[in-house]
């Protein structure tokens, strides 16, 4: 009764899918999840006759979902709409199948970045592979997938004639490898206009080497809000406790963005409570809605981070006294929670 149920409401679904004098309710998406394989098989014989209009819509309205829960998946409907058409829908079906990390879906994206003929697809599609190489980073996807991903983005990254678009993204998502050295492409990419400094910052962030800690701090005052922004998402990445003073006046940014990244920044390095006061203080002056949800997840997510700090500092080696075995090791956290250390010549310096 229930399958003949659910029947009956995706025959309904299809409908209204097709009849473009009725609205797409807020929930009308729900009713396209999870689709068994005969309810996908039916979706694909009626794709072509929804309206063009309509099917960009559901896409949008998918994606919105998909942000807010990572949990609920489309992929039916993301798959149909890579071969559509329309390049908005592919568009929106890359979207929609980014929260997938299914490793069948790399042929596709990897087609979509070479072959499709709308640049700003291509581009998304290159973006979707950075969660795989993410997954890769973590020793969690097969070397022939890697490799794979490795090899067609480094061909499009070094070739001058792709899209500056398309290559990159090609370079922040190949941030991630540990196999290849980024390390000229990232230093050319600084030396570029702003939108390649903004990638090579993004990619300097998905390295996790701090190592490239000096030329995330001179861009921190970019005139560019876009690389500010950026500047500051990699200093909280690498986990940056000499940027925290920076940060926190970056708080005050006139670029909302930048303010938020900011933000979010300081809740990645934790340590110290002049951080907690800076956020909550933001927090209290904000009138906007969105830019005030960030900081409350900055909050939380200061408050998880100061715990693990308060966790790696308890597995730190003690002496029989049960102090700490070194003097490096305890400058070492004394600048990780934003305390003083004491210079060679026996004056204090804040961290």
């Amino acid at each position: 009764m229930a399958a003949r149920r659910r029947t009956l409401n995706f025959k309904k679904v299809l409908q209204t899918l097709l009849d473009d004098q009725k609205p797409l309710p807020e929930f009308f998406s729900g009713h396209l999840q999870d689709l068994s394989p005969q309810e996908a098989a039916r979706l694909r014989e009626v794709w072509p006759q929804i309206p063009l209009e309509r099917r960009r819509a559901l896409l949008e309205e998918m994606e919105r979902v998909t942000d807010a829960d990572l949990r609920v998946s489309f992929k039916a409907v993301g798959l149909l709409a890579l071969d559509d058409p329309d390049a908005q829908v592919r568009f929106g079906g890359v979207r929609v199948l980014w929260v997938e990390e299914d490793p069948q879906l790399i042929p596709r994206f990897l087609a979509l970045a070479r072959n499709d003929p709308n640049i700003s697809v291509r581009a998304n599609a290159v973006g979707a592979l950075g969660s795989y190489m993410y997954l890769a980073s973590l020793e969690e996807l097969p070397p022939k997938l890697t490799r794979q991903i490795e090899e067609e983005l480094m061909a499009l990254l070094r070739d001058p004639r792709e899209p500056d678009e398309v290559r990159r993204q090609a370079l922040e998502v190949l941030g991630y490898s540990l196999n290849l050295d980024m390390s000229d492409w990232i230093e050319q990419a600084l030396s570029g206009d702003e939108d390649w400094q903004a990638s090579g910052l993004f990619a300097i962030a998905r390295t996790a080497d701090a190592a490239w800690a000096d030329r995330v701090v001179s861009f921190l005052q970019h005139q560019s809000p876009a690389v500010r922004a950026e500047a500051a998402r990699a200093a909280g990445a690498l986990g940056l406790q000499e940027t925290v003073d920076t940060l926190i006046a970056m708080l005050h940014d006139p670029d909302a963005q930048v303010r938020m990244a900011a933000a979010w920044a300081l809740s990645e390095i934790g340590g110290g409570e002049k951080i907690a006061e800076a956020l909550e203080d933001a927090l209290e002056n904000t009138t906007d809605e969105e830019e005030a949800a960030l900081l409350e997840e900055a909050l939380d997510n200061l408050a998880f981070t100061n715990d693990l700090l308060e966790m790696v500092m308890m597995d730190l080696p003690l002496d029989e006294a049960g102090v700490l075995s070194s003097e490096e090791e305890i400058e070492h956290l004394l600048r990780l929670f934003g305390g003083e250390v004491e210079d060679e010549h026996g004056e204090d310096d804040e961290a």
